[in-house]
């Protein structure tokens, strides 16, 4: 049996959800951001593991958001939302999250390297990232330089599907006083 997320995607999902948050170790009370929702079948996930917490889907697809505000009211999921925003311009709440997760295209951004300081600054110092990523854009030294200041930065496969896990220091390099 074949799992699918989305059954309008050509391609399927088996094995990535579980990969994906067994690295991203959300706990009950966490902030979740996920990048490139889609249709927010990832967020609706981290929205039931923060079941006291709060999931938040971001994309630049209004049509893909509206259709993940649907599935989530169908699925009754009260801690999840969705916002239009470009990952990496948006002004997300600093240290507004404990979690973020991607899965796809994170690393396919005109600028990652700029993608991840604004990620990095919507994130919680000591918070965790967790993105399963093509093999033919995640190889292990670009992750390294796109994750340039990040701590514990780890690129690997998981049951065959390719991780990128790695948590924010307690301050980086953009951090203000």
């Amino acid at each position: 049996m074949t799992a699918i997320a989305d059954i309008r995607q050509p391609y399927t999902w088996n094995g990535v959800h579980a990969a994906l948050f067994a690295a991203a170790a959300v706990k009950p009370a966490d902030r979740v951001l996920d990048v490139g929702c889609g249709t927010g079948a990832t967020t609706r996930i981290a929205a039931r593991l923060a079941s006291r917490g709060h999931a938040v889907g971001v994309d630049i697809s209004a049509p893909l958001l509206r259709t993940a505000q649907k599935l989530t009211a169908a699925e009754k999921v009260s801690n999840a939302s969705y916002q239009v925003a470009d990952a990496q311009v948006h002004p997300f709440p600093p240290c507004g999250y404990d979690v973020i997760v991607g899965r796809g295209g994170v690393l396919s951004f005109a600028d990652p390297a700029a993608t991840f300081r604004n990620l990095a600054r919507a994130l919680m110092p000591g918070g965790r990232l967790a993105l399963v990523c093509p093999r033919s854009r995640s190889g292990p030294d670009r992750v390294r330089v796109v994750l340039d200041g990040w701590e514990n930065v780890e690129v690997g496969l998981r049951g065959g599907i390719r991780l990128v896990t790695a948590e924010r220091p307690r301050r980086m390099p953009t951090d203000v006083d």
